[in-house]
């Protein structure tokens, strides 16, 4: 069997038959990997904690051909990132970022762009002052590198500019801005308000780490994060649970 090494994110995984469990992976290079940790909930495990949720390391894992799901050789942890599982909003947020990018993507495709998104979110949840800001940058980013961006700058319809201050809508199926004279031919439409589209203008250009310094409205940053939320449902074909989750709170 071929044997790979690549550094890797923890974003979920299930148990397997009596100590077996079975970890999914964003990596580097490989994309999304599952893979098999042999004996890993047995009370003396080499694995340790090490396959968490949320925990960045190096993994090396024996390639099985043809064949959807490998074996785990070793993982060594760099990030245990500890802080994202023992508080329950910054918890809530990352599992949400790590749900989304395992639905969005498939079994090993690899996308190192995405891997470094990932990861960078993580490490700027842990600290950062305004975490639910942070996520609304990483998920513009995501639908940015899946190739679903909102045009956010002029009507997809008639490509007339659009300002900030018109009476503009999105629309998830057309993907992004629809102009008023073009609103009656379009029928999946939400309003959307000059602060709200302000911002994803100005958000989509920006890294993730200058959301953390972004003043918001709460009203506007609520209606930022339902924006993003119904145009990420509509490219992943279904709701994120964990941004349900967090709705509820």
């Amino acid at each position: 069997m071929p044997l790979h090494s690549t550094e890797a994110i923890v974003i979920g995984g299930h148990n397997l038959a009596e100590a077996d469990r079975i970890v999914v992976f964003y990596t580097q290079t490989g994309g999304k990997v599952r893979a098999v940790a042999e004996g890993a909930r047995r009370i003396r495990t080499r694995f340790g904690g090490s396959l968490q949720l949320f925990t960045e390391g190096r993994l090396v894992y024996f390639e099985r051909p043809n064949r959807t799901l490998h074996k785990i050789n070793e993982f060594a942890v760099t990030r245990s990132h500890r802080v994202l599982r023992e508080d329950l909003d910054r918890l809530v947020l990352a599992s949400t970022a790590v749900e989304a990018v395992a639905a969005g993507v498939e079994e090993e495709e690899a996308f190192p762009d995405l891997y470094i998104l990932l990861a960078d979110a993580l490490d700027l949840l842990e600290g950062a002052a305004r975490p639910a800001l942070v996520m609304q940058g990483f998920f513009l980013h995501l639908l940015r590198l899946l190739g679903y961006r909102p045009e956010l700058s002029e009507c997809v319809r008639c490509r007339k500019p659009v300002p900030s201050n018109a009476d503009a809508s999105l629309s998830p199926g057309q993907g992004g801005l629809i102009c008023p004279g073009c609103q009656p031919a379009v029928a999946d439409l939400f309003a959307v308000s000059s602060a709200a589209l302000g911002f994803l203008r100005g958000a989509s250009g920006s890294t993730l780490r200058i959301m953390d310094r972004i003043t918001i409205l709460p009203q506007v940053l609520q209606e930022v994060s339902e924006i993003l939320g119904v145009f990420l449902r509509h490219v992943l074909g279904r709701p994120l649970r964990s941004a349900d989750f967090l709705a509820s709170l």
